[in-house]
């Protein structure tokens, strides 16, 4: 990963792991580990940092992921990270988004072709293909590394595209090795695969998997719905600069939300804010941090400092 990513050591906060619970219900001390872990996945080009930090959190046995050159042209090649750990009472797999400096990753999230081929026998409903790949060139290091692990809860987690990944991770732990994630902690995840993939997900993992979405999101409304896509999970959602919820709401499965109306309220925003002056909130103090106040709404809604900052209690 690179520079845009990453964090300074000295941001992530000791007490992160403070309120987590190993458990399946949502929990907001758990979300806000897992955000806290999610960042953490973005570290995987410095394995010593990741050791430090995981100390701090009495995080055991962290093992990076990192998928190998599958000789393709570098700039072919997909990039799929992450991490995985154990404690406490629990193993936690987390997965990278998207870092902008990768253009692999970028190519992951475009190729939106939905994949009936590779993974039909696996996967009755059919998945969006760039995510699809990238699980698949990680996933047989992700099956290794969680045979080595016992029989504790499984929380997987992720941000952006490290969200749709935890998904598929989700879907394939139980599919596939009969390992059901106790939870699953989606921050800023774009939509994964199709309305029957949806309608099987829900039926039974839907319930524990908590799709977190901070103000006007724009990835969180992509690929759009109208080309066949369909969200899963629970949605909880909060307010551009709030906080989310500390119970989970009651709602049904949704699949908001939508393309359109995050753009333009994105749009609208940005004029207001133009016109008075008012930059967008930061909650980190380093250089990239107070950049990222120039961004429109709808784009910085989705960096993973406001979800940090939307999962304190």
């Amino acid at each position: 990963m690179s520079i845009l990513v990453e964090l300074a050591e000295r941001l992530y906060p000791r007490d992160a792991f403070a309120q987590f619970a190993p458990v399946g219900p949502y929990n907001l001390g758990t979300a806000r580990a897992m955000a806290w872990m999610s960042q953490l996945a973005y570290e995987t080009r410095h394995p010593d940092k990741i050791e430090l930090i995981c100390g701090r959190w009495e995080l055991k046995r962290p093992q990076i992921i990192a998928n190998d050159s599958n000789g393709e042209p570098e700039l072919l090649q997909i990039r799929t990270r992450g991490v995985i750990v154990t404690g406490p009472g629990a193993t936690i797999m987390a997965f990278a988004g998207t870092d902008p400096l990768i253009p692999a990753n970028w190519i992951s999230d475009f190729d939106v072709g939905l994949n009936v081929g590779a993974r039909l026998k696996l996967t009755p409903g059919p998945l969006h293909r760039g995510f699809d790949k990238a699980f698949d060139a990680a996933s047989a290091q992700i099956t290794e590394a969680l045979a080595e692990r016992g029989a504790e809860p499984l929380l997987i987690t992720g941000h952006s595209m490290g969200a749709a990944l935890a998904v598929i991770a989700a879907d394939h732990c139980l599919s596939e090795k009969n390992v059901r994630a106790t939870a699953v902690y989606a921050f800023g995840m774009p939509r994964v695969g199709d309305e029957d993939f949806a309608v099987r997900y829900n039926d039974t993992l839907g319930a524990t998997t908590y799709r977190l979405v901070h103000g006007d999101d724009i990835v969180a409304t992509v690929p759009p719905s109208r080309l066949g896509f369909r969200h899963v999970g629970r949605l909880i959602r909060c307010a551009r600069g709030s906080r989310f919820p500390a119970e989970l709401p009651s709602t049904e499965f949704s699949d908001e939300p939508q393309f359109v109306g995050s753009l333009v309220g994105g749009l609208q925003q940005g004029v207001r804010d133009l016109l008075a002056l008012q930059p967008q909130p930061a909650f980190r103090d380093d250089a990239l941090g107070q950049m990222s106040r120039l961004l429109l709404p709808h784009i910085g809604d989705h960096l993973p400092d406001r979800y940090w900052h939307a999962c304190e209690a």
